[in-house]
């Protein structure tokens, strides 16, 4: 099996995960305009629509990241976006990350099977034996959204990353490897059903 990450189409029940492309801007730019909701991304809110122009060409020209839109199926609305990177070839193994969805999606059924999707490729198509996730150490609520897929915490990487307004932000690390990986599945799988039961 060769590991080799390229952009693909992730098909799921309620959304679909597919290569970053200008045509999402509009919808990305609608729903990525709220500053509170990228208080701990590398950089702050979309301010105009050629500002999220810019941040998709410069997403998809980033060596070593995967960039994907997430869109819902419902209505075909772009609503957040996350990437693969620090892909390591020869280790198979990858990040999830670059991860935001717009508000009226956070905690959503769409959330969760863009996570199943993107873990389901990673171990089952391309063969990956680790997957990482991590987070700014402050960001509370997005620590309990990857520990509630089932991820392990690793530890906490200090002054990691110089990120807004010059903080030097620690990092928390997580990961599932391909012994977590049948658990993690059914238990985003389970959520799922349940949450995609209350829309």
């Amino acid at each position: 099996m060769s590991f080799e990450v390229k952009p693909v189409l992730l098909e799921g029940e309620y959304m679909r995960l597919g290569p970053l492309a200008q045509e999402h801007a509009h919808g990305l730019f609608n729903r990525g305009t709220h500053a509170e909701d990228w208080a701990f991304m590398p950089r702050p809110c979309f301010v105009d629509l050629a500002d999220c122009r810019h941040w998709i060409d410069e997403a998809n020209a980033t060596a070593g990241h995967v960039a994907f839109a997430m869109v819902e199926k419902k209505q075909g609305r772009a609503v957040g976006s996350s990437r693969y990177m620090a892909i390591r070839e020869e280790h198979r193994g990858l990040e999830i990350g670059w991860t935001w969805i717009g508000r009226d999606w956070q905690g959503t059924v769409i959330n969760v099977e863009a996570k199943l999707l993107m873990l389901q490729h990673a171990f089952e198509n391309l063969g990956a034996i680790r997957v990482e996730l991590k987070t700014d150490a402050r960001n509370e609520r997005s620590q309990r959204a990857i520990k509630g897929i089932g991820a392990k915490y690793e530890g906490t990487f200090r002054n990691h990353m110089i990120v807004q307004q010059g903080h030097f932000r620690d990092s928390a690390y997580f990961s599932v490897t391909e012994a977590d990986w049948p658990s993690v599945r059914d238990g985003l799988l389970a959520r799922r059903e349940r949450q995609g039961a209350e829309l």
